[in-house]
């Protein structure tokens, strides 16, 4: 999904910044907060950004769920969830650079859970 950076002033950039580099760190919280609270406070476009990341990280987090499975489970998870992380950690890094560019965030969703 390709979105357009549109930001109505500095504060609407500084929240998706911080939303993109928090969740790095914390997985699918901090678009989730984003998207439930403070969808009034940003501009339609920069919540469609938020919305596209946090369908991409709940992707991410029911891919994930597989190392839940006893013992197939837990032998994929030695594999899967490193490079889960990684690819979060690419789409977070293009995300940010595309948005400091001013060009089209690229997020990769095949499927809309919002």
């Amino acid at each position: 999904m390709k979105i357009t950076p549109l930001f109505k002033d500095d504060t609407d950039k500084i929240i998706i910044v911080g939303m993109i580099i928090l969740s790095i760190f914390f997985f699918l919280f901090p678009s989730l907060i984003v998207v439930l609270c403070l969808k009034n406070q940003i501009s339609e476009n920069s919540y469609n950004i938020s919305k596209s990341l946090l369908n991409f990280e709940i992707l991410i987090f029911l891919i994930s769920l597989i190392c839940m499975i006893p013992i197939l489970g837990w032998l994929l998870a030695i594999l899967l969830c490193p490079i889960l992380e990684i690819i979060n950690i690419i789409v977070m890094i293009l995300a940010l650079c595309s948005i400091g560019k001013n060009s089209d965030v690229n997020v990769p969703v095949m499927y809309e859970f919002i």
